[in-house]
């Protein structure tokens, strides 16, 4: 019995003498490179949807890019100039708005298929660009809708189910993603409102995005077609005795590669933030001589009436 004290008492002494801060630590000194600042655009460009109180003003966003060690704060650049090309032709001017800190172009342009270019120059950088192709409309077979139908998660209430079928082109990359709008009248004045609903699906193939809460990549079914699942909740607006449940209106888009690129890295490094475990990620950019992010989506809306 005391020699199994004194191993143990040894063991311990062992471990206190040996495990001092410099017994496993080895200091490494990294250099970082050094970091040439550029400008970083963000620009994410939509055909209108249905929502009244929104109007679909193309926006960039210059500002900065800074080193891993800078601690200085971002320019937010006020001074840049802006050109936005369809094809060979310059389409509308960008104008700086301080109060959002944005370049605002026209109020709900038309922007149809083709291929968009944008550049930006500012004093004191090299100018930079990107160019996107506006993927085509979303090609809506039928839409149906049936109230309280699938249970989800630990809730007690059913959530509506929304069958969206999708004839998906082939040769093509799309990438969809969704919102929708009830719209509910007032039974007292009979005015009629549109409140946006967070509709969301139970297939696996969705990814989640930055800003885009989900989106469907096609490559589990490019050129046929598809039937997409949207659940969402109305119970509380059909409940409620001074309004009526009108209609809904579903916006469906498709976004470029870049897009979907961005949304779902973005997505992956706001996760990896503060996680020692996590793999650091990138977040995809398409900006050449520079850093950010130029995408477009286009938007089908496809209305049923309750």
């Amino acid at each position: 019995m005391n020699y199994l004290k004194y191993c143990v008492y040894i063991l311990l002494l062992t471990l206190t003498l040996g495990c001092g801060k410099d017994k496993f630590s080895q200091v490494k000194t990294i250099e970082f490179p050094v970091h040439e600042t550029r400008l970083a655009v963000t620009a994410q460009m939509s055909t209108p949807n249905v929502d009244p109180d929104i109007t679909t003003i193309p926006s960039v966003f210059v500002g900065n890019s800074l080193g891993i060690v800078d601690t200085k704060e971002y320019d937010l650049i006020d001074d840049a100039t802006i050109k936005f090309f369809k094809g060979n032709d310059e389409l509308f001017d960008f104008i700086y708005d301080s109060d959002n800190i944005l370049y605002l172009g026209e109020s709900a342009p038309e922007l149809t298929q083709g291929t968009y270019r944008l550049e930006v120059s500012a004093p004191g950088y090299d100018p930079v660009s990107a160019t996107q192709t506006m993927p085509s409309k979303a090609d809506i077979v039928n839409v149906s809708y049936e109230f309280d139908k699938v249970p989800f998660d630990v809730d007690s209430d059913l959530y509506d189910l929304m069958k969206v079928k999708i004839n998906d082109p082939a040769g093509e990359e799309n990438y969809y993603s969704y919102e929708a709008f009830f719209e509910i009248k007032d039974l007292a004045n009979g005015q009629v409102s549109t409140n946006m609903t967070y509709p969301f699906t139970d297939l696996p193939v969705a990814e989640y995005g930055y800003s885009i809460d989900e989106i469907i990549p096609d490559i589990t079914f490019n050129g046929n077609e598809y039937n997409l699942r949207l659940l969402m909740f109305s119970k509380y607006f059909r409940e409620d005795p001074n309004i009526e449940l009108v209609a809904v209106n579903l916006v469906l888009y498709t976004g470029t590669k870049d897009l979907y690129l961005y949304e779902t890295s973005r997505s992956l490094n706001q996760e990896a933030q503060g996680n020692p475990f996590a793999e650091p990620v990138l977040v995809h950019n398409n900006m050449e001589s520079g850093y950010g992010i130029f995408t477009l989506h286009n938007s089908t809306v496809y209305r049923i009436e309750f």
